[in-house]
């Protein structure tokens, strides 16, 4: 199977991003015994789940990747 350089460099910062994000905790997403909060608006919840925040950044990523080297055609 062969990946495209493009998709190599967004699997990179995305799996960077990721870890320094869970190894930082930030209080949004975590609760303070270190386990993930769940989606939702109470208030032992957050609306910065860590699969929505992850989801979007990679998202991100790949589409600044894609423009940055005009490839998106």
């Amino acid at each position: 199977m062969k990946f495209d350089n493009n998709i190599k460099m967004a699997i990179i910062a995305f799996v960077a991003i990721c870890f320094a994000i869970y190894y930082m905790k930030p209080n949004c997403m975590f609760h303070e015994d270190n386990r993930f909060k769940q989606f939702g608006l109470t208030r032992d919840k957050t609306i910065y789940p860590f699969w929505l925040v992850t989801l979007i950044i990679g998202i991100l990523i790949y589409l600044c990747i894609i423009v940055k080297n005009n490839d998106y055609i």
